[in-house]
Parts: C-alpha cells; structure tokens; sequence
C-alpha cells in the first residue's frame, strides 16, 4: 500500500488476510477506524475506532491508544499494508 492510498481512506489489511471476515483498517482524519467483517459474505458489520495518529511520515506511521489506562504505541510502514479488495469496500 502506498502512503497516498493511506491518507485517501483505503481499506487494508495489517500483513495479510488471515481469514474470511478479517477485520480492516482505513485512516481517517487523524484515527484509525476497524471494520469488523461478516465471514459469510464480507460486509461490514461494525465500524470501531482503533487508535489515534501520532505522525505520518514518508514510509510509515505512528499511532496510540490505551488499553487498561495504559498508553499502547504501534509502528507500521506502508509496505506491510495490504489494500482491501472486495465488492464490499
């Protein structure tokens, strides 16, 4: 995935697809939100927030939440970001 894929909204993957109705990932305004998945046809069943954005570099990005009052940091680059493709996207 490219950083302007990223920053556009798409729907992605963390590595690869594991199974049907894994969950996705897409970036908005400063968060990153979950789509929860059916594993019958893929829809989205849930739209969650996931973590906030500390920065977005040229190769990756940054981002935190907390999880039982403790701050959780997590680093990603672009390259281990697999786009979503489905009819339901």
């Amino acid at each position: 995935m490219t950083r302007e894929q990223f920053l556009n909204g798409t729907q992605f993957y963390v590595g690869r697809k594991k199974y049907k109705g894994d969950s996705t990932y897409s970036y908005d305004v400063g968060s990153i939100s979950r789509q929860s998945r059916s594993s019958v046809d893929e829809r989205i069943v849930l739209d969650d927030y996931e973590c906030n954005i500390i920065k977005t570099g040229r190769v990756g990005f940054v981002g935190f939440t907390f999880v039982l009052g403790k701050k959780v940091v997590v680093k990603y680059r672009f390259e281990n970001l697999v786009e979503f493709i489905g009819e339901n996207n």
